[in-house]
């Protein structure tokens, strides 16, 4: 199957399991959250992780791919009541739309149906894997909050908040993809600061180190990601 295949299987199950709440109201905001779904980034590259063991099409790497999914957009829902923000991907967020009482109870319903398939799969490291991400996430959300943007500090929220999803969601398939992973999404959100304005006065200097980097990681691996 090709990427694309296999990325339309998650997108199916995510709406499968997004789509078996009880209640007008949950119906209602799982039909918002599942018709705005994004690029997908995250579950992409778990897919291409684990097709360098011939494992993208395993139902395995489909569930796998689809909590990573879940737990990307479950933070983004958090991450727009904390910020106040009224739109996502060019439509209303969540708690615009409803209200913050409404966002943090669709957020946690997500987060449920991670910890759901976490324990259908049955794998304590990969369960671990994803507590420490969720653990990582949120320091780096309470640390953006409390503390000065130095250098090292502003390196550490993109590290928590991004950086370690994207390295989750390539270990999970292929652990020798972990580093990429990380300074891929290092990369992203770095390049995403810039673009949208909220970048520092070294965000320009992080990301030209970020290409090097990445582009000397990328020549150790036995197959790239492109």
């Amino acid at each position: 199957m090709s990427l694309e295949d296999n990325l339309n299987a998650v997108r199916q199950e995510y709406l499968r399991r997004m789509t078996r709440g009880n209640g007008h109201l949950l119906h209602q905001v799982e039909t918002f959250i599942t018709s705005h779904l994004g690029k997908m980034l995250r579950p992409r590259l778990t897919l291409l992780a684990a097709d360098t063991l011939g494992q993208a099409s395993t139902y395995r790497t489909i569930l796998l791919a689809t909590a990573v999914e879940m737990l990307h957009n479950a933070s983004l829902i958090h991450d727009d009541i904390i910020d106040h923000d009224l739109t996502r991907r060019g439509q209303p967020s969540v708690n615009a739309r409803w209200d913050n009482s409404v966002a943090v109870l669709t957020g946690d319903f997500l987060l449920a149906q991670v910890m759901r398939i976490l324990h259908e799969i049955n794998d304590p490291d990969t369960t671990q894997r994803f507590y420490l991400t969720v653990e990582a996430m949120v320091e780096a959300e309470l640390l953006q909050k409390s503390e000065q943007q130095s250098e090292s500090t502003y390196l550490r929220i993109i590290d928590g908040k991004t950086a370690s999803l994207f390295a989750t969601a390539c270990a999970i398939a292929n652990p020798l993809y972990e580093d990429f992973g990380f300074h891929f999404g290092r990369l992203f959100q770095l390049r995403d600061d810039l673009t949208d304005g909220d970048g520092t006065p070294f965000t320009a200097d992080l990301i030209d180190k970020e290409e090097a980097t990445l582009h000397a990681i990328k020549h150790t691996l036995p197959i790239h990601i492109n």
